[in-house]
């Protein structure tokens, strides 16, 4: 969510530290003005990147909520300033990469609905298709292999070089060579936004429903829920739900799952800059069915927060893997050229007042390796509900 940074002038500030940002105010406006005197090349593009810094700067001063390193801060520019902090989950992104954040952030991305994988022959294959994309209705399918977008070979390209090709074709009907069955052929397809639920479901053998969950970005709860009172519908009687390699997302789509499947109490409490709690609760409704969670070391954020909430409950048995280790939430604070920084602003804590970071992350109830190409942590998490 956006939020306007207050008045940096505004507030009190030590006499050094204002002495130096009217200094680099006083240098660039200075070299600015030399360069537009002089005919140079890139004085507006000086201007705009001064304007910048002291942008971050008030961001990183007004919101941060750990130690400013201000020596490094004065020495750093835009994504360094930030990089400075020391804080893996606060980075800058350009304009560009901002675009793709809120497209991902809305569970949204540009291209055909294709996902592609380089394959032994480094060819680019399709590893699947999404319906009722323009891939589809092109009649592209698994095992497809592309050749040329819009006339343009993809012979030496990378992954991403192919990607980006296709995104800049966004809203454009063009057409792709791609060999089907060893067979040639050209189609035409249109690059558009594309929606990607984040959850899917299944019930499997003895009433178990499984629910794997991508991400808690825009659209994962109510995705959620809906999966859960399908599976229960269709004769569900436990649930798996899958978080691993889940990188997180917005804390209002976690918290409402939460509210769904737990009884009343305290599910998530998050901590300003100042000390001050946030306190999030959950209403009587629950939902009482046995219930895995499945993690691994790539289940962060909001993922292992899920799991954590539902295991201080004793509401779920949590299986598999340790987390991460997460416990700051950011906001996104856009720039005037479109980009923007995505920045820690508060910790929070579980039900039980616990700091993942601190904690190292979720240690599972019961801890299983994927030591093979077999699943054994679902397999285990099966043999568990069926107990």
């Amino acid at each position: 969510m956006n939020k306007n940074p207050k008045s940096f002038f505004g507030k009190k500030i030590k006499l050094g530290y204002f002495i130096i940002i009217c200094l680099v105010l006083v240098v660039a406006t200075a070299v600015a003005t030399y360069s537009i005197a002089i005919g140079g090349f890139g004085s507006k593009k000086y201007l705009d990147n001064a304007k910048k810094y002291v942008e971050i700067e008030k961001i990183v001063s007004e919101y941060y909520i750990g130690d400013v390193p201000e020596d490094s801060l004065y020495d750093a520019a835009c994504a360094g300033m930030v990089r400075s902090l020391n804080d893996k989950w606060s980075y800058y992104m350009t304009p560009e990469q901002y675009e793709t954040y809120k497209l991902s952030s809305a569970n949204e991305y540009a291209g055909i609905g294709v996902t592609i994988q380089v394959n032994d022959d480094g060819d680019f294959e399709v590893m699947s298709v999404q319906n009722g994309t323009p891939a589809q209705t092109a009649g592209i399918a698994v095992g497809d292999i592309l050749l040329e977008v819009d006339g343009t070979d993809l012979d030496g390209m990378t992954l991403e070089d192919v990607r980006t090709l296709v995104r800049s074709k966004l809203n454009t009907d063009f057409q792709m060579l791609i060999s089907s069955d060893g067979t040639e052929k050209t189609v035409s397809v249109n690059c558009k936004i594309i929606y990607k639920s984040p959850v899917s479901n299944k019930l499997l053998d003895g009433g178990i429903g499984y629910i794997k969950i991508d991400n808690f970005e825009a659209g994962a709860a109510d995705e959620t829920i809906a999966a859960i009172e399908y599976l229960i519908d269709i004769g569900a009687k436990s649930f798996i739900f899958d978080v691993r390699d889940n990188p997180g997302g917005l804390v209002n789509e976690m918290v409402k799952v939460l509210d769904y499947l737990l009884p009343d109490g305290d599910i998530f409490v998050s901590v300003d800059k100042k000390g001050e709690e946030t306190v999030m609760k959950s209403d009587k409704f629950c939902l009482k069915y046995d219930m895995v969670v499945l993690v691994n070391g790539n289940s962060y954020s909001a993922a292992e927060f899920f799991a954590a909430a539902l295991q201080e409950y004793n509401w779920a048995t949590v299986m598999g893997e340790q987390t991460t280790g997460k416990s700051r939430s950011q906001i996104t604070i856009e720039l005037s050229d479109g980009g923007a920084v995505h920045i820690s602003t508060k910790e929070y804590l579980t039900p039980k007042r616990v700091d993942l970071a601190e904690a190292g992350g979720i240690t599972p109830d019961i801890v299983i390796h994927n030591e093979s190409e077999a699943d054994s942590q679902l397999e285990k998490a099966i043999s568990q509900l069926k107990r």
